[in-house]
């Protein structure tokens, strides 16, 4: 669960790190920032963290910034970076697993599951808890929108966390 939270009003974005041990910060994360004036500030919009070149994707290495995209949402935007896969538990590097097809809607109705093919370990878990915790942490900070790394079955439109933020009411929006 989240551990702290800060603002860092010069990159005009929020952080969450976690620990999985209570989400009591982020309720009172939300009572100190949430409370400002929304007129005299930015919505929060939530991203995936590897676009802003923070190494957490599966194995571990950068992803290239994607500086156009997030000079665009920064004129309209607070950034709200989130990594599903971390804030359910998996570490960094962690295994490479996919949907195989599937959605993270037959993941959370029809019961499919996601195994590491390194080592067979059954990761459904990890996914669902980190989609819920995004979808909280999208509740605290009111972002009404979340802009997802496609391709992943933790931050895919189509994946879990898409699957959960849409069905709390945040419109998610698959980046290639």
């Amino acid at each position: 669960m989240v551990k702290q939270f800060y603002t860092n009003p010069a990159l005009r974005c929020s952080f969450f790190l976690t620990d999985n041990s209570t989400t009591s910060l982020i309720r009172e994360s939300w009572q100190l920032f949430g409370s400002l004036k929304t007129d005299l500030y930015n919505e929060p919009v939530l991203i995936s963290a590897c676009f802003l070149g923070i190494p957490c994707r599966w194995h571990g290495r950068r992803a290239k910034r994607r500086d156009e995209l997030i000079e665009q949402l920064q004129r309209k935007y607070v950034l709200v970076p989130v990594c599903p896969e971390q804030l359910g538990g998996m570490p960094i590097p962690r295994t490479s697993e996919t949907l195989q097809g599937g959605t993270g809607a037959q993941v959370l109705d029809e019961g499919w599951r996601i195994y590491a093919p390194e080592t067979g370990e059954d990761m459904t878990d990890y996914h669902i808890n980190g989609a819920k915790i995004t979808l909280e942490i999208a509740q605290v900070v009111g972002a009404r929108r979340a802009y997802l790394k496609g391709g992943s079955p933790s931050c895919d439109k189509d994946g879990i966390p898409g699957e959960v933020l849409q069905r709390g009411g945040i419109k998610v929006i698959r980046v290639g």
